[in-house]
Parts: C-alpha cells; sequence; structure tokens
C-alpha cells in the first residue's frame, strides 16, 4: 500500500467535492435516455436492472480504488495498467480511454456550443465560435486545477440538483400507481436496457484524480462509495416520476415519443399540461452538459500528464491543454455526425475500460500480492464474463439482432 504515514486530512468540503464530482460525471444529458430504455420492461424490473448496474460498476470502482491506492499518488489508468498488466494491457487501456473519453469530450462540446449558440450569439449555428468558447471557459477551469474544478462543480451541481428538485416537486403529484404496476411487454427487452443503463454509472475515470486531490486513500474510497449511490438514488426518483405520467402505448406515450422523435418535456406539457416540466428538464439537460463536460476532461487532462509524462510547469500544461481539447474542438465543429454516430458504441469502451480491464488488472495485483484465492478469481471472473456480455448485447443491439429475444 504505497500511502503517506501522515495522510493529509480532507476537509467536508472537500469530500462532498468528491462526492459531487462523482455523481456529475455520471448524471449527465444521457440520463434522459433512461427511460426509453427501461420503459417497455414496467417500474419493478426497471428497479431491478438499475440495481444490478449499480452494483457492477460500484464493484469494479472498489476495483480500481484498490489498484490505484498501490500506486503513487499522481499515477493515472496508464501507470495502472502497465503496472499491472504490462505493455499490452496499457496499449489496450489507452485505446479504450482515449477513443472513449475523445468521443464523449466531442459530444459534450457539440451540445455545449450549440447552447452558447442559442442563448448567447441567438444563431442556431455559429461556425464553430459557440463551441470554442464553450471550449475555452471550461477548459481555463480545468487547467487551473482540481481544486478550481471542484468549486465550479459544486454551483453547477446545485443549479442541477434544483433542476431536479423542480421536477420531482411538479410531476410527482400526477404520478399514477397504475402505471408503475403495469405488466412488462417483455423480459427480452431487457437486454436492450443493459447497454445504456452500464453508461450511466461510468465515474470510475476521476478516481485518480480525487485520490491525487484528497492524498488519503481511506477517504477515497468511502467517497467513492458515497458518490457511487447518488446517480441510483436520482435514477430511480427520475424512473418513478417518466414511467409513472408517461405510459408506454399511446398518444404521447414513449412508443409514441421515439417514433416521432419527441421529447419528454413536450410529453409532460400534452399529458399534464404542466409547462414548467419542459422548463426544468431543459435546465437538467443543459447543466448536465456541463458537470459531464468538468468531469469527463478533468480525468482525460490528467491522464494525458500521466501517459506523456508532461511535467507541470507552464509549457508543458499548455501543451497538454491543446492535446486534450484540439482534436475534440476539431471534430465537434468538422466531424459532429460521425462521432456522435461512435457514441452508439461507448458502452463497448465502457465495458473494456471500467470493468475487464479493472478486474483484470485487480487479478494481476492480488496474483503479485499472493492473495487472489478461489473466490477472489471467481468475483474477478464474474465481472469480466459481465462486461463481455455487455458487449456482446450493444453489438446484437446495433445488428439488430435482439429483435429476436425481445
Amino acid at each position: 500500500m504505497l500511502e503517506n504515514d501522515m495522510p493529509q486530512t480532507v476537509s467536508r468540503m472537500k469530500k462532498l467535492g468528491g462526492v459531487l464530482l462523482i455523481a456529475g460525471t455520471s448524471i449527465g444529458a444521457g440520463m434522459l435516455a433512461i427511460p426509453y430504455a427501461v420503459a417497455a420492461v414496467g417500474f419493478k424490473t426497471a428497479l431491478i436492472l438499475l440495481f444490478i448496474n449499480w452494483i457492477i460498476m460500484l464493484a469494479t470502482a472498489l476495483l480500481m480504488v484498490e489498484v490505484n491506492t498501490r500506486q503513487p499518488f499522481g499515477a493515472d489508468l496508464n501507470t495502472m495498467a502497465y503496472a499491472t498488466l504490462g505493455r499490452f494491457g496499457q496499449v489496450v487501456n489507452w485505446l479504450a480511454y482515449l477513443l472513449l473519453l475523445y468521443a464523449l469530450t466531442t459530444a459534450y462540446i457539440a451540445m455545449g456550443g450549440g447552447l452558447l449558440d442559442q442563448y448567447v450569439f441567438g444563431v442556431s449555428h455559429s461556425g464553430g465560435y459557440g463551441a470554442l468558447l464553450f471550449t475555452l471557459i471550461l477548459g481555463a477551469i480545468i487547467y487551473f486545477g482540481t481544486s478550481a474544478v471542484d468549486q465550479l462543480n459544486k454551483l453547477f451541481f446545485a443549479l442541477k440538483a434544483l433542476c431536479f428538485l423542480g421536477i420531482i416537486v411538479v410531476i410527482v403529484p400526477y404520478v399514477q400507481k397504475s402505471l408503475l404496476s403495469e405488466a412488462s411487454m417483455g423480459i427480452g427487452y431487457a437486454w436492450y436496457a443493459f447497454p445504456i443503463l452500464i453508461t450511466s454509472f461510468g465515474f470510475h475515470i476521476v478516481i485518480p484524480t480525487i485520490r491525487n486531490y484528497f492524498k488519503n486513500d481511506q477517504v477515497l474510497k468511502r467517497v467513492v462509495v458515497v458518490g457511487a449511490c447518488v446517480p441510483f438514488v436520482v435514477y430511480t426518483v427520475w424512473v418513478m416520476v417518466t414511467l409513472g405520467v408517461i405510459p408506454v402505448l399511446g398518444n404521447y406515450g414513449f412508443k409514441y415519443l421515439m417514433t416521432h422523435g419527441i421529447d419528454l418535456g413536450m410529453a409532460y406539457h400534452h399529458l399534464l399540461n404542466v409547462r414548467s416540466a419542459s422548463g426544468f428538464i431543459i435546465g437538467f439537460s443543459n447543466v448536465a452538459v456541463t458537470t459531464s463536460f468538468l468531469g469527463v476532461t478533468l480525468a482525460l487532462f490528467h491522464f494525458n500528464q500521466d501517459t506523456y509524462k508532461f511535467k507541470k510547469t507552464t509549457p508543458f500544461r499548455l501543451l497538454n491543454f491543446a492535446i486534450t481539447y484540439l482534436p475534440p474542438l476539431i471534430f465537434a465543429v468538422f466531424f459532429v455526425n460521425g462521432f456522435l454516430a461512435a457514441l452508439g458504441y461507448a458502452s463497448i469502451f465502457v465495458c473494456v475500460l471500467l470493468i475487464i480491464l479493472p478486474a483484470c488488472m485487480t487479478w494481476s495485483l492480488r496474483c503479485k500480492e499472493a492473495r487472489n484465492t478461489l473466490i477472489s478469481k471467481l468475483y474477478l471472473l464474474i465481472l469480466m464474463f459481465t462486461g463481455t456480455l455487455i458487449i456482446v448485447l450493444q453489438l446484437c443491439s446495433s445488428s439488430g439482432l435482439l429483435t429476436i429475444l425481445a
């Protein structure tokens, strides 16, 4: 265990910042897709699916904590993979990490730039100026360090929480028990949900950053557990206030919404005649883009620093800034459709990076420390198999093969 003899004291505000960074990275605009993913299986089955996916990702997050705390402070996934799996594992980790995080960053820049185009420039497309401004403003916060990100993330998370609270207050009175108790359209639809739900708990990438910020490994583990619980609670409430109001079939039911490309806010407006619900949902999704962008690019910035062994001097930090933000900015402005299409396969990268690799790294670490018992091996093999299964489900879903099971 590579810990300081005298771990730093972590203030309550720092702990809160760590919890919110984990939650903010998980709870992004993609949360709006969760009700669509689980509507066909019914509320009770949806909760079971959420719980299973949460347990899987919490388990692998704790594995990542275990591996990370055996490395020196400052080590990111690149160093962890090389120390446990050698050069081949490092290359696999590097490819999965960059493909996932650059794709996510590209999507967030495209969405954030679109918001600035609409609200600042007053146009539908500013020729990339909105994307550039969004990247420079929030990228500057990342450049100044984790502490600056922590403070800004608390502000944005508070705004997101207010919007979510507004959604609950406005919609909960309209929740119908009859809709929550509706029978499933077929358990086969659960297979479609797994690849979508698994990506909704993907916060592991910020664990090395938080550890380096805290310099206290005991506190890190507790913060990861608490932070992982927040998305599960939020998603549970969210599924209740959507599936309890919007039917699966019929006018402005989920099937109708997907067929006609109508968002949830519009559905609430037509079903309940509550215009404020749409406003809160729009506000939530807009702020969620920002908090997810901060978490993802903070992790990417530190990953690049660890991978390329950049010193913490100004010239190297500026070079890291360019490597982190310039490629996704270019893709967001000129090739965004291709990258957004690639996001349809994000669950594959998530499974490799956040499920299979942590299990493999832990296997290697425990073998080196002579504590990989039979129970440990079975546990890790189950997680590896689970990650592989979800990848297969994503590939089958993309090729249309899951219709056989539905």
